[in-house]
């Protein structure tokens, strides 16, 4: 039975979709996911893959995840991929402090040890009210996304060793170019906020 993916502008097939899914979708999942309050990491453990995958699916890149996971993905949301009932995720758990898992957000600061490339994530007060990212609208991630251990400073978890903020860099990027430029970016942002 040939499964196919319809909406207003497409129709592909299971096949070929994860090659060709618009990148429409990519940001129609990241902002459904937004809008639900839903973090990358939760939403990653429902649908069985890593909060990685769903962060640069998100960023335009849909042969991160599996066919699998953008149909569980699709179901939890509540987004036309076929004719499925919206899923409600567990409540994260809680943190006195949380930081934005976006990697493209300029509250996270880059840096390279050994030749691995890190974010380091600004530490975030949370309150009861408090879900977003102020700086790009992100949902604040309130534990680490591997162990669900307590967010506390630095760019790796205290507790299992994983990064807190993935990035993926295009093919071909130099890591080292990528930090520096990406810090002048958040230099320039800076200047331009400060009061």
């Amino acid at each position: 039975m040939e499964r196919t993916l319809n909406t207003e502008h497409w129709t592909l097939d299971t096949e070929n979709i994860m090659a060709h899914l618009p990148t429409e979708f990519c940001k129609q999942v990241a902002a459904a996911r937004r809008a639900q309050g839903i973090t990358q990491s939760a939403l990653a453990k429902s649908a069985g893959c890593k909060q990685s995958a769903v962060s640069m699916f998100e960023s335009g890149h849909p042969e991160k995840l599996s066919m699998e996971a953008v149909e569980k993905i699709a179901k939890i949301l509540n987004i036309p991929l076929e004719a499925q009932k919206h899923k409600e995720l567990p409540a994260a758990s809680c943190s006195k402090k949380g930081y934005c898992p976006n990697s493209a957000c300029l509250s996270n600061i880059p840096y390279i040890i050994n030749c691995d490339l890190f974010i380091w994530p600004k530490l975030i007060g949370l309150t009861d009210e408090l879900k977003y990212c102020s700086i790009c609208g992100e949902v604040l991630e309130r534990s680490c996304p591997q162990c669900g251990g307590q967010v506390t400073e630095g760019a790796c978890c205290g507790i299992c060793g994983h990064p807190r903020v993935m990035t993926a860099l295009p093919p071909g990027t130099d890591p080292t170019e990528w930090v520096t430029e990406r810090r002048n970016e958040i230099q320039q942002w800076r200047r331009l906020t400060d009061k």
